[in-house]
């Protein structure tokens, strides 16, 4: 047996789940007005777009609608409002908080909007929100130009975009939000509106680091700089020494020039080809690092953050900027499947205390799934105005994100212990907080909105959402109230 919705033919019969849904709203209307799919349980097609990046943000939706264009959006959006359904509007599905789906509601999944085109001369470079930053890089690789954004492939241009985009190119050319010239967005009317510097510019404002309170955008025109080639890679050092080697690696990545962009992660050392099996599962911490500049000079800025200790492995040298992308641990870290528990917090200062805290934390509850992350800031970050968006967090040193990982298959005790791991390191250094990134809010951390946006920033947004969303149609997301 199929259903037959529209134009889609969806195979049945039901896949193995622990609960299905059942619609108690009629979506023939809308599978009618769009030519992209609309999936219902308990179809195998449902089941294999259902899930999101974070396995523990397992929901299920009444429905998934993929729009093939701007229009389709803008039906997907009346309809939901129609039928008093809540609406989790997905791009790469990588929300930490599991904003990209819905429990009983409808998922609009934007990744069948793939259009991407570039004017190498003006630099300018028209994006749809269901690309990802891979695909990105891949794409404008050969023009040897770039847009700063994450550093995982896997990631969704929308989320990122509009939460802020801290990347392998933040100290020299900001966040993803920063190149961003204009944007075509459905309302919660489902009307369609253009904003720029120009043109409605309030809107344009709020949506470069408000996320996605306002509206979904279904184009993204960005200003790209060069990319090309850049020295780049990481190092990995024994994880004994791991209070040093992060105190050294901030001081030098915070005193180098803005050419550099770095990030240093203490995890537990995989099962790698590159890993001594004795050594699997002890501490490691891994030094990634990108130069864009004069390749020479770079060689000269990167050479003490090589030598912060005898190397494990050492994949430093000259790729195209879409490798960065692809470094060890990074082109893992958009593999599905695995429950992330995950905590983060911005800090004004990488001193000796903040790191005897993060480490000392670490290492009490350590195991498998351990993998803290600390990202060194500034450079053009922290020049460029803080009014010029509604980011609220140019002024912080470095960003930092606990994370405890377990496999999807393991038990719900494995789960609960990495909750509490989590927990326990961030209640260490939580002292030290000075806001959090709304790109990596997590699961249960509505609360934590407010640490997102300054005070003025938030006032501003609230202002924004009262004339653009008054009924908090888009309310999955680091969600600002009217």
């Amino acid at each position: 047996m199929t259903q037959t919705l529209g134009a889609q033919f969806i195979p049945d019969p039901t896949p193995k789940v622990s609960r299905v849904p059942t619609p108690s709203v009629d979506f023939g209307p809308l599978a009618a007005a769009v030519m992209g799919e609309v999936l219902l349980p308990p179809s195998a097609r449902y089941e294999e777009v259902r899930g999101v990046w974070n396995a523990a943000a397992d929901l299920y939706p009444a429905a998934i609608v993929r729009p093939l264009n701007a229009r389709e959006v803008a039906c997907a959006v009346r309809f939901a409002r129609a039928s008093s359904l809540p609406l989790a509007v997905r791009s790469g599905g990588h929300s930490p908080a599991g904003f990209g789906t819905v429990e009983g509601g409808l998922v609009l999944d934007l990744s069948a909007m793939k259009a991407i085109s570039a004017d190498p001369q003006t630099r300018r470079v028209w994006v749809q929100p269901g690309l990802t930053w891979g695909e990105v890089a891949d794409s404008l690789q050969s023009y040897g130009l770039a847009i700063t954004a994450g550093d995982t492939p896997t990631v969704g241009v929308g989320g990122l975009t509009q939460g802020g985009g801290i990347g392998w190119f933040v100290r020299k050319h900001g966040l993803a939000l920063d190149r961003l010239r204009a944007v075509e967005l459905v309302t919660a009317e489902g009307q369609l509106l253009r904003a720029s510097a120009g043109e409605n510019p309030e809107l344009f404002w709020g949506i470069r680091g408000g996320g996605a309170n306002f509206g979904v955008i279904t184009q993204y025109e960005f200003e790209a700089h060069e990319g090309g080639t850049v020295l780049g890679g990481l190092v990995i050092f024994s994880g004994v020494d791991a209070r040093r080697i992060l105190g050294e690696y901030a001081r030098l990545a915070a005193a180098a020039d803005d050419g550099l962009s770095t990030q240093a992660v203490l995890f537990a050392a995989p099962p790698l080809p590159f890993v001594p099996e004795e050594a699997v599962g002890q501490p490691l911490v891994a030094i990634s690092m990108c130069y864009s500049g004069d390749l020479t000079q770079g060689e000269a800025v990167l050479a003490p953050l090589r030598r912060l200790g005898t190397p494990v492995l050492d994949t430093v040298a000259p790729i195209p900027y879409s490798g960065m992308l692809r470094l060890p641990l990074y082109a893992q870290a958009g593999d599905r499947g695995f429950r992330h528990f995950i905590r983060s917090q911005f800090v004004t200062q990488v001193d000796g205390t903040f790191l005897d805290a993060l480490v000392d934390g670490t290492m009490q509850v350590f195991n498998p799934g351990t993998l803290v992350q600390l990202r060194v800031l500034g450079g053009e970050l922290a020049r460029i105005p803080a009014e010029s968006a509604a980011f609220s967090h140019r002024d912080k040193a470095a960003v930092l994100m606990i994370a405890h990982l377990v496999p999807g298959e393991h038990p719900a005790e494995a789960a609960e212990l990495a909750q509490q791991a989590t927990e326990h390191v961030w209640q260490a250094v939580r002292p030290f907080a000075c806001g959090t990134y709304g790109n990596f809010l997590a699961l249960g951390e509505e609360g934590r909105v407010g640490e997102v946006f300054r005070t003025s920033a938030l006032q501003r947004l609230a202002v924004l959402k009262a004339q653009y969303d008054p009924h908090n149609v888009f309310a999955r997301n680091a969600n600002v109230r009217a």
